[in-house]
């Protein structure tokens, strides 16, 4: 037996038992509804690395190297609320034995190098993409290395508003699906709730079915969002908008969740 058709056996039988208690009945559907758009900040790494036999003086050296790929980033127009002020900072230490042989005699030292590494991050707000080559430039132009790391979608409001609708009308297209199918007529809508976020993923990314979205992240952070999760396994039969896995670089997927219930009456 599908998964659908458990659904529909067990959504009788609700059906069944609320109809022998009261006059009225009623459906409760989960609804899903899904939008592309763009990101809005492009993620950048700025980050320096050297070695020496000290690793204090790696370090100083990293620190000096970003500090002037600082202050050319501010030249360039980026602003000092898009640079972070925590920095990642790092070292390893690798071992060497080196021998010289000289005259048939053979000897040898122990050569300890020290990589120190630090990184600083820039959100950019903007993916456009002349103002980010000019960004790597400037970073680059002081001895650092740069490269686009992500995107991010800081402002989701007007793109889960659109997603919301789309999982109204996905809800109420399943709710008309499933009372036709049982046998009663759909009326109108009595509840209706949807999640406090948005879940969105960021592109490029093949799975929407993966398992950190923030809808499976709710889990039992309180009985109210319970029911976003009650279907763990059943992503693609809730959905009927994210038949595209694929979500490019620089574009966000913003998805939102709905539950309805609607009255509903013999037909």
């Amino acid at each position: 037996m599908s998964l659908k058709s458990i659904f529909m056996a067990l959504m009788a039988i609700a059906l069944c038992a609320a109809g022998a208690m009261a006059q009225d009945s009623s459906l409760r559907v989960t609804g899903v509804g899904s939008v592309l758009t763009d990101a809005d900040t492009t993620i950048i790494a700025v980050s320096a690395q050297n070695s020496s036999d000290n690793v204090t003086i790696a370090q100083q050296a990293n620190s000096q190297v970003l500090a002037a790929a600082e202050k050319s980033l501010i030249a360039a127009g980026v602003k000092e609320e898009e640079i972070m002020k925590d920095r990642t900072k790092g070292y390893s230490a690798y071992h060497r034995v080196i021998c010289n042989t000289v005259n048939n005699t053979t000897s040898c030292r122990d050569v300890i190098t020290n990589i120190a590494t630090e990184q600083m991050v820039i959100k950019l707000k903007t993916t456009d993409r002349e103002r980010i080559n000019k960004t790597l430039a400037a970073a680059e132009s002081s001895g650092a290395d740069a490269s686009v790391i992500g995107y991010a979608l800081n402002d989701s409001s007007q793109a889960y508003e659109q997603a919301r609708k789309r999982a109204l009308e996905n809800a109420k297209a399943k709710a008309e699906d499933y009372a036709s199918a049982l046998g009663y007529r759909l009326g109108e809508a009595v509840y209706i709730e949807d999640a406090a976020y948005p879940d969105i993923e960021m592109g490029p990314s093949y799975g929407w079915r993966y398992p950190w979205g923030m809808h499976h992240m709710w889990r039992g952070l309180g009985s109210r969002m319970m029911w976003i999760d009650s279907f763990p396994m059943m992503d693609g039969f809730l959905s009927d908008d994210l038949n595209e896995d694929y979500i490019p670089a620089g574009k966000a997927r913003v998805t939102a969740y709905v539950r309805v219930e609607y009255k509903v009456a013999a037909a």
